[in-house]
């Protein structure tokens, strides 16, 4: 088990180090993705970061890998703003420009994610899916199964079964929404693969799919080029926005 979350970290810092990176360097002027960002809090209070691409109402919200921000997110964002979608990718607590705060209140990520749909209810958004990479995938898993009234869907990919305290699988046993579980076969010697089968088993929900993709693509990476998870996700949303 020790070398698996060992494992699971050492990926996870590696997917994320670009994103925080872009996010370092633009720190000191405006933020990585320009003009569109607001704040908002978690319910327990704790300051978050967001930013807007796009219009309508539905939206999506973007949840990022482990020691990240929502740079990450930029050119798949503004790909469902092009598609007629409001994404929001926003910053965990203790990563980007978010709040940090102390343990244990640093491991409530699925109440940031709660915080995001929250907001957008509030400014106009009709529905709301969430999506979320690795870690995010894993908050993603824990709001869905806890906000209410309910997200109109939930897309996983590579989200862990439990990471930081964030535990999906005690959580998918009550998430009754449509979900979509995605991961590649060889991603991380097929650990996330793994964790996206027993998540899938545990879910009661009428609307559930599970794909295992070929290949070794991990999180965010899974949409960032045309390929078959693009198309699932693209597809996913179509079909839970519209009405």
């Amino acid at each position: 088990m020790r070398r698996r979350v060992a494992l699971l970290l050492a990926l996870v810092l590696a997917a994320g180090v670009a994103g925080a990176a872009s996010g370092a360097r633009s720190a000191s002027g405006a933020y990585c993705a320009g003009p569109g960002d607001v704040h908002f809090r978690a319910g327990d209070g704790t300051r978050l970061i967001g930013h807007r691409f796009g219009h309508g109402t539905t939206a999506v919200v973007l949840a990022h890998q482990y020691r990240s921000n929502l740079c990450q997110w930029i050119s798949y964002a503004r790909r469902l703003a092009a598609k007629g979608y409001l994404a929001f990718a926003f910053d965990f607590r203790n990563n980007g420009r978010s709040q940090s705060v102390g343990y244990a209140r640093s491991q409530r990520f699925g109440g940031d994610v709660a915080g995001a749909a929250k907001y957008l209810r509030a400014h106009g958004a009709k529905k709301a899916l969430l999506v979320g990479a690795s870690m995010g995938g894993t908050a993603v898993l824990v709001a869905g199964a806890n906000i209410r009234p309910p997200v109109d869907g939930v897309i996983s990919l590579s989200g862990p079964s439990s990471f930081d305290g964030a535990d999906a699988g005690s959580a998918v046993p009550r998430l009754r929404v449509p979900v979509l579980y995605l991961a590649a076969a060889d991603d991380t010697g097929g650990g996330f693969a793994s964790d996206a089968r027993a998540l899938y088993a545990a879910t009661p929900s009428a609307d559930k799919t599970l794909e295992i993709l070929s290949g070794s693509d991990h999180g965010v990476a899974l949409v960032d080029h045309p390929g078959k998870a693009r198309q699932l996700v693209e597809a996913f949303l179509a079909g839970h926005s519209a009405g």
